[in-house]
Protein backbone atom coordinates (compact mmCIF):
# COMPACT_ATOMS: atom_id res chain seq x y z
CA UNK A 1 0.00 0.00 0.00
CA UNK A 2 1.46 3.44 -0.89
CA UNK A 3 2.66 5.56 2.02
CA UNK A 4 1.09 9.00 1.76
CA UNK A 5 2.03 11.81 4.13
CA UNK A 6 0.96 15.43 4.36
CA UNK A 7 3.87 17.32 5.87
CA UNK A 8 2.50 20.86 5.68
CA UNK A 9 -0.64 21.89 7.52
CA UNK A 10 -1.70 24.43 10.10
CA UNK A 11 -3.76 24.27 13.27
CA UNK A 12 -5.25 26.89 15.57
CA UNK A 13 -1.74 27.38 16.96
CA UNK A 14 -1.01 29.38 13.77
CA UNK A 15 -2.25 32.96 13.51
CA UNK A 16 -4.00 32.13 10.21
CA UNK A 17 -5.86 28.93 11.12
CA UNK A 18 -8.55 27.98 13.61
CA UNK A 19 -9.00 24.20 13.57
CA UNK A 20 -7.85 21.79 16.23
CA UNK A 21 -5.27 19.03 15.89
CA UNK A 22 -8.08 16.47 16.08
CA UNK A 23 -10.18 18.10 13.37
CA UNK A 24 -7.27 18.18 10.95
CA UNK A 25 -6.12 14.66 11.87
CA UNK A 26 -9.58 13.19 11.36
CA UNK A 27 -9.63 14.76 7.90
CA UNK A 28 -6.29 13.07 7.23
CA UNK A 29 -7.79 9.70 8.14
CA UNK A 30 -10.65 10.32 5.71
CA UNK A 31 -8.08 11.19 3.04
CA UNK A 32 -6.30 7.87 3.58
CA UNK A 33 -3.05 9.36 4.87
CA UNK A 34 -0.52 7.41 6.91
CA UNK A 35 1.18 10.33 8.61
CA UNK A 36 0.83 14.10 8.98
CA UNK A 37 2.95 16.92 10.37
CA UNK A 38 1.70 20.22 11.75
CA UNK A 39 3.91 23.09 10.65
CA UNK A 40 2.55 26.14 12.42
CA UNK A 41 4.01 29.55 11.62
CA UNK A 42 6.99 31.39 13.06
CA UNK A 43 7.29 34.59 11.00
CA UNK A 44 9.62 37.01 12.75
CA UNK A 45 10.61 38.46 9.36
CA UNK A 46 7.05 39.63 8.63
CA UNK A 47 6.14 42.87 10.45
CA UNK A 48 2.46 41.89 10.30
CA UNK A 49 2.90 38.58 12.15
CA UNK A 50 6.17 38.70 14.11
CA UNK A 51 4.31 39.30 17.38
CA UNK A 52 2.12 36.18 17.07
CA UNK A 53 4.45 33.17 16.72
CA UNK A 54 2.91 29.73 17.10
CA UNK A 55 2.81 28.37 20.63
CA UNK A 56 4.85 25.26 19.85
CA UNK A 57 4.82 23.76 23.36
CA UNK A 58 1.02 23.98 23.29
CA UNK A 59 0.97 22.41 19.83
CA UNK A 60 3.15 19.53 21.03
CA UNK A 61 1.06 19.03 24.16
CA UNK A 62 -2.15 18.88 22.13
CA UNK A 63 -0.61 16.34 19.74
CA UNK A 64 0.55 14.15 22.63
CA UNK A 65 -2.86 14.36 24.27
CA UNK A 66 -4.79 13.47 21.11
CA UNK A 67 -2.43 10.93 19.51
CA UNK A 68 -3.54 7.81 21.43
CA UNK A 69 -7.07 8.04 20.03
CA UNK A 70 -6.14 9.08 16.48
CA UNK A 71 -5.82 6.67 13.56
CA UNK A 72 -3.00 8.57 11.88
CA UNK A 73 0.53 9.33 13.09
CA UNK A 74 0.88 13.02 13.96
CA UNK A 75 4.21 14.86 14.02
CA UNK A 76 5.24 18.15 15.59
CA UNK A 77 6.76 20.67 13.18
CA UNK A 78 7.16 24.32 12.34
CA UNK A 79 7.26 26.57 9.29
CA UNK A 80 9.88 29.29 9.72
CA UNK A 81 9.78 32.40 7.56
CA UNK A 82 13.11 32.95 5.81
CA UNK A 83 14.83 36.27 5.19
CA UNK A 84 18.28 37.33 3.95
CA UNK A 85 18.62 38.96 7.38
CA UNK A 86 20.18 36.12 9.36
CA UNK A 87 19.10 37.64 12.67
CA UNK A 88 15.51 36.54 11.99
CA UNK A 89 16.63 32.93 11.49
CA UNK A 90 18.67 33.07 14.70
CA UNK A 91 15.66 34.44 16.57
CA UNK A 92 13.47 31.68 15.13
CA UNK A 93 15.85 28.86 16.04
CA UNK A 94 16.24 30.24 19.55
CA UNK A 95 12.45 30.29 19.83
CA UNK A 96 11.87 26.73 18.58
CA UNK A 97 14.89 24.99 20.12
CA UNK A 98 13.22 24.04 23.38
CA UNK A 99 10.16 22.77 21.49
CA UNK A 100 12.30 20.08 19.79
CA UNK A 101 10.33 19.87 16.52
CA UNK A 102 10.41 16.79 14.32
CA UNK A 103 10.53 18.80 11.11
CA UNK A 104 11.31 22.35 9.94
CA UNK A 105 10.08 23.94 6.74
CA UNK A 106 11.92 27.08 5.68
CA UNK A 107 9.73 29.33 3.53
CA UNK A 108 9.94 32.79 2.02
CA UNK A 109 6.78 34.85 2.40
CA UNK A 110 8.24 38.37 2.40
CA UNK A 111 10.33 40.00 -0.34
CA UNK A 112 12.05 43.07 1.04
CA UNK A 113 9.25 44.48 3.15
CA UNK A 114 6.33 43.19 1.07
CA UNK A 115 4.43 39.97 1.62
CA UNK A 116 4.24 38.15 -1.72
CA UNK A 117 0.69 37.04 -0.89
CA UNK A 118 -0.64 40.59 -0.90
CA UNK A 119 -1.80 42.74 -3.84
CA UNK A 120 0.80 45.42 -3.08
CA UNK A 121 3.57 43.06 -4.09
CA UNK A 122 2.20 42.82 -7.63
CA UNK A 123 1.35 46.50 -8.05
CA UNK A 124 3.32 47.94 -10.96
CA UNK A 125 5.23 44.68 -11.42
CA UNK A 126 5.01 42.52 -14.49
CA UNK A 127 5.00 38.77 -14.03
CA UNK A 128 8.67 38.36 -14.97
CA UNK A 129 9.89 40.79 -12.30
CA UNK A 130 7.52 39.59 -9.59
CA UNK A 131 8.48 35.94 -10.03
CA UNK A 132 12.22 36.48 -10.54
CA UNK A 133 12.48 38.71 -7.46
CA UNK A 134 10.77 36.08 -5.36
CA UNK A 135 13.20 33.31 -6.40
CA UNK A 136 16.14 35.68 -5.91
CA UNK A 137 14.89 36.32 -2.37
CA UNK A 138 14.88 32.57 -1.70
CA UNK A 139 18.45 32.35 -3.03
CA UNK A 140 19.52 35.10 -0.64
CA UNK A 141 17.62 33.68 2.34
CA UNK A 142 17.88 29.89 2.23
CA UNK A 143 21.43 29.74 3.63
CA UNK A 144 20.47 31.61 6.79
CA UNK A 145 18.67 28.58 8.25
CA UNK A 146 20.93 25.49 8.04
CA UNK A 147 18.55 23.67 10.40
CA UNK A 148 15.75 23.52 7.82
CA UNK A 149 14.58 20.09 6.69
CA UNK A 150 13.08 21.22 3.39
CA UNK A 151 12.49 24.39 1.42
CA UNK A 152 8.79 25.19 1.43
CA UNK A 153 6.61 26.28 -1.48
CA UNK A 154 9.11 27.82 -3.91
CA UNK A 155 6.00 28.93 -5.86
CA UNK A 156 4.29 30.78 -2.98
CA UNK A 157 4.30 33.97 -5.04
CA UNK A 158 1.88 32.40 -7.53
CA UNK A 159 -0.94 31.95 -5.02
CA UNK A 160 -2.40 35.43 -5.47
CA UNK A 161 -0.62 36.37 -8.69
CA UNK A 162 -2.96 38.37 -10.97
CA UNK A 163 -1.43 37.05 -14.20
CA UNK A 164 -3.06 34.85 -16.83
CA UNK A 165 -0.02 32.54 -16.71
CA UNK A 166 0.26 31.75 -13.01
CA UNK A 167 2.57 28.73 -13.14
CA UNK A 168 6.12 29.14 -11.86
CA UNK A 169 8.75 27.88 -14.31
CA UNK A 170 12.47 27.18 -13.96
CA UNK A 171 13.02 29.55 -16.90
CA UNK A 172 11.61 32.43 -14.83
CA UNK A 173 14.90 32.68 -12.89
CA UNK A 174 17.35 29.92 -13.89
CA UNK A 175 20.44 31.32 -12.16
CA UNK A 176 18.61 31.97 -8.91
CA UNK A 177 16.91 28.58 -9.09
CA UNK A 178 20.27 26.88 -9.59
CA UNK A 179 21.70 28.67 -6.57
CA UNK A 180 18.82 27.45 -4.43
CA UNK A 181 18.62 23.91 -5.77
CA UNK A 182 22.39 23.36 -5.65
CA UNK A 183 22.52 24.51 -2.04
CA UNK A 184 19.73 22.13 -1.06
CA UNK A 185 21.25 19.18 -2.90
CA UNK A 186 24.78 19.74 -1.60
CA UNK A 187 23.59 20.05 1.98
CA UNK A 188 21.23 17.08 2.09
CA UNK A 189 18.09 19.19 2.20
CA UNK A 190 14.82 18.40 0.49
CA UNK A 191 12.26 20.31 -1.50
CA UNK A 192 8.59 20.47 -0.72
CA UNK A 193 6.02 19.69 -3.37
CA UNK A 194 3.29 21.99 -2.13
CA UNK A 195 -0.09 21.55 -3.79
CA UNK A 196 -1.78 24.69 -2.50
CA UNK A 197 -0.74 27.07 -5.29
CA UNK A 198 -2.13 24.82 -8.01
CA UNK A 199 -5.71 25.66 -7.02
CA UNK A 200 -7.71 24.06 -9.85
CA UNK A 201 -5.01 24.57 -12.47
CA UNK A 202 -2.94 21.72 -13.93
CA UNK A 203 -0.04 20.75 -11.67
CA UNK A 204 3.30 22.37 -12.39
CA UNK A 205 6.90 21.91 -11.21
CA UNK A 206 8.28 19.13 -13.40
CA UNK A 207 11.04 21.39 -14.75
CA UNK A 208 12.10 22.64 -11.31
CA UNK A 209 12.08 19.18 -9.72
CA UNK A 210 13.97 17.70 -12.68
CA UNK A 211 16.66 20.34 -12.27
CA UNK A 212 16.84 19.59 -8.54
CA UNK A 213 17.53 15.95 -9.40
CA UNK A 214 20.13 16.93 -12.02
CA UNK A 215 21.98 18.91 -9.36
CA UNK A 216 21.98 15.97 -6.95
CA UNK A 217 18.75 16.43 -5.01
CA UNK A 218 17.40 13.17 -3.64
CA UNK A 219 14.17 13.69 -1.73
CA UNK A 220 11.00 15.71 -1.45
CA UNK A 221 8.20 15.98 1.05
CA UNK A 222 4.58 16.57 0.13
CA UNK A 223 2.28 19.16 1.65
CA UNK A 224 -1.21 20.48 1.09
CA UNK A 225 -0.58 23.60 3.19
CA UNK A 226 -4.07 23.00 4.55
CA UNK A 227 -5.51 25.55 6.94
CA UNK A 228 -8.93 23.87 6.96
CA UNK A 229 -9.87 20.17 7.13
CA UNK A 230 -11.28 20.08 3.58
CA UNK A 231 -7.82 20.82 2.17
CA UNK A 232 -5.90 18.09 4.01
CA UNK A 233 -4.21 15.72 1.55
CA UNK A 234 -5.44 17.68 -1.46
CA UNK A 235 -3.88 16.57 -4.78
CA UNK A 236 -1.15 14.51 -3.13
CA UNK A 237 -1.56 11.70 -5.67
CA UNK A 238 -0.72 14.17 -8.44
CA UNK A 239 2.20 15.47 -6.42
CA UNK A 240 3.64 11.96 -6.07
CA UNK A 241 3.24 11.35 -9.79
CA UNK A 242 4.95 14.65 -10.57
CA UNK A 243 7.94 13.87 -8.34
CA UNK A 244 8.35 10.40 -9.83
CA UNK A 245 8.17 11.80 -13.36
CA UNK A 246 10.96 14.24 -12.44
CA UNK A 247 13.16 11.36 -11.31
CA UNK A 248 13.00 12.07 -7.58
CA UNK A 249 14.06 8.91 -5.75
CA UNK A 250 12.68 9.38 -2.26
CA UNK A 251 10.25 11.05 0.04
CA UNK A 252 11.08 11.25 3.73
CA UNK A 253 9.52 11.15 7.14
CA UNK A 254 11.13 12.91 10.10
CA UNK A 255 11.65 12.31 13.79
CA UNK A 256 13.66 14.83 15.77
CA UNK A 257 14.82 16.47 12.50
CA UNK A 258 16.30 13.16 11.31
CA UNK A 259 14.97 11.87 7.96
CA UNK A 260 14.02 8.32 7.07
CA UNK A 261 13.82 7.78 3.33
CA UNK A 262 11.03 5.97 1.51
CA UNK A 263 11.36 5.04 -2.15
CA UNK A 264 8.77 6.69 -4.36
Amino acid sequence: MPFYCDYHMHSHHSFDAKHSIREMAEAAVQAGLSEICFTDHIDFEDPNWRDVPADLPAQRAEIEREQPSLQVKVLHGVEIGLSPNASFAAQSISYVRTAEPDFIIGSVHVVGTQNAYRPEYFAEREREEAYARYIMEIAAAVRTLPQLSVLGHYDFVTKRAPYSERAMRYADAPEAFDSVLRYLAENGKGMEVNTSAWLDDPAWGLDVLSRFVELGGEFVTFGSDAHVPERVGRRLLEAHALAKAAGVRYTATFRGLKPSFITL
